[in-house]
């Protein structure tokens, strides 16, 4: 162990100054009461460097061709904000990597706002929220449940998250209900499962879910 003889106390660690008065120390080192925790290397950063790479000489390459040939208009500009969408998604999707269901949550309000706007920028043509988003939040659906199921999770850990999607699924009625989709099925499909979720959600976990509205509204 390290000995000041200005200050007379022993220091312990690898520290070659005094924590006091900076000086010399006298002694042997002694080795570090914690052992240095090597920095975490995520097995995905070649592999988004790759793909960063691709994207960006993707881009290269039609701003190129659209530059020399802008007859048909400056459609690079779809391409990159298709890039950037998709980005957007994977970002999400990796940032919350920890927690599948808010993952899940997450895609699903971020996609859903992706379509709309990709739908409106490009004719407002309505298949967003006549065949996507119908299909998209069903699907969504089944992953909460799906994913709750394999983590074998208690029903206060995947309650919110089911209750954010069974939300989402009635969203379809206000175009049904304004007629504004000239293909309904979807939409009823949608709607009807979301009715038979929320059916069996009050029915098999009720007592589960009053408790953690209880728990989360502190009534």
């Amino acid at each position: 162990m390290f000995y000041c003889e200005k200050c007379g106390i022993h220091v312990s660690g690898s520290g070659k100054r005094c924590p006091l008065c900076q000086g010399e120390l006298a002694g042997t080192p002694e080795e570090d009461a914690y052992p240095v925790i090597e920095e975490a290397r995520t097995p995905y950063g070649l592999i988004i460097r790759m793909a960063l790479f691709l994207t960006v000489a993707a881009l290269a390459v039609c701003i190129a061709i659209n530059y020399c040939f802008p007859e048909s208009g400056w459609w690079f500009l779809f391409v990159a904000a298709g890039l950037a969408s998709v980005w957007l998604v994977i970002g999400i999707a990796l940032s919350k990597r920890r927690n599948p269901l808010k993952a899940i949550v997450w895609l699903l309000a971020v996609v859903s706002v992706l379509l709309l706007v990709w739908d409106w920028r490009t004719g407002s043509r309505g298949w967003s929220i006549n065949f996507v988003l119908p299909i998209l939040i069903p699907c969504m659906q089944i992953a909460v449940v799906a994913t709750a199921w394999a983590l074998h999770l208690r029903a206060s850990d995947y309650l919110l998250s089911l209750g954010i999607s069974l939300f989402a699924g009635f969203f379809p009625l206000i175009p049904l209900l304004c007629q504004w989709l000239w293909m309904v099925y979807p939409s009823v499909i949608c709607v009807s499962f979301s009715v038979i979720l929320l059916a069996a959600l009050v029915l098999f976990q009720g007592s589960a879910l009053k408790a953690e509205l209880i728990r989360r509204t502190h009534i």
